[in-house]
């Protein structure tokens, strides 16, 4: 016989006695749905990886350009996700790519009444915090433009790196565009957008590089858009402002469809059909993880099968 119905049937009708036994504190208010909807979620990166006894384990790296009030909780969800998916033991690790006045919400600590339910703490890299050199002495090209965002950097080290990167013999031209696209897009988040340009523009190699790479000169004009959209008054009509959003909104959107068409050739039908939907999030994750995503990943952050 299936208990489990008839069971919790009888204890909802007699919800004040189960509360009585249960946790006699609390008084009934009203029954809720008990489905528990899934939220789609994906996380930055997930690498299964071996500990110091060659323990297997899952590595979550999250990226954060920006603090956000739910981060502590996406993370939390995130580890249990990964936890009952992969059954391996997880560490979770928030890489700070700049600077913030928001505090960080971690630990997460849930409580009720006083009494702590659950309490979840992460390790968190602040790039700014450390040395250039951690990425600089590397022989991975790819990991050169962080340093951008790392303790010192300036114009001179962002004019560096690009050399580097326009030099390095091991890439190829079209890896070349890719990481100097990258380099610019993430000293963009730190210096100002126009000086970066402007530093990289003066090397004839590193300037028709960048020229070929629809992601820099997207990052770029997006930059110079916000810049004269917070030197606009305040007060204008609702209705033109939407419509300037939606314009930017498009060409966000047509910006990412050439840099896909750079990196892998002709994009189907059901791409461009997630791209017309993504919303800004999105789309930002989708340029800023090109340069490693294959093209199945890309279609995982576009929401596709």
């Amino acid at each position: 016989m299936d208990y489990d119905q008839a069971l919790k049937a009888l204890l909802v009708r007699a919800h004040d006695g189960v509360l009585a036994l249960a946790a006699p504190d609390l008084a009934f208010v009203a029954e809720r749905p008990t489905e528990l909807p899934a939220e789609r979620r994906e996380a930055d990166l997930v690498w299964e990886v071996a500990g110091p006894e060659a323990q297997r384990g899952i590595l979550h790296l999250e990226l954060q350009t920006r603090v956000e009030a739910d981060l502590g909780e996406r993370l939390l969800e995130y580890f249990v996700r990964l936890r009952r998916h992969y059954r391996l033991p997880v560490r979770s690790v928030v890489v700070l790519l700049r600077e913030s006045r928001q505090p960080l919400p971690l630990p997460v600590r849930l409580a009720w009444g006083g009494d702590t339910a659950l309490s979840f703490a992460c390790d968190v890299v602040r790039l700014w915090e450390l040395p250039r050199t951690l990425v600089l002495a590397r022989p991975e090209p790819a990991l050169w433009p962080l340093a951008t965002l790392m303790a010192g950097a300036t114009l001179a080290t962002v004019e560096d790196i690009a050399g580097r990167l326009a030099r390095a013999p091991e890439l190829a031209a079209a890896e070349r565009r890719e990481l100097l696209a990258l380099a610019a897009g993430l000293a963009g988040l730190r210096l100002p957008r126009e000086a970066v340009l402007k530093v990289l523009r003066r090397e004839p190699m590193i300037r028709d590089l960048l020229r070929d790479s629809s992601v820099a000169q997207g990052w770029f004009d997006e930059g110079r858009q916000e810049g004269r959209q917070e030197g606009r008054q305040e007060g204008r009509q609702e209705g033109r402002q939407e419509g300037r959003q939606e314009g930017r909104q498009e060409g966000r959107r047509e910006l990412v469809r050439q840099a896909l068409e750079d990196r892998f050739g002709a994009v189907d039908e059901e791409v461009l059909a997630a791209l017309a939907t993504a919303d800004v999030r999105t789309l930002r994750a989708v340029v800023a993880h090109l340069a490693v995503d294959s093209p199945s990943q890309v279609r995982q952050r576009l929401g596709l099968p």
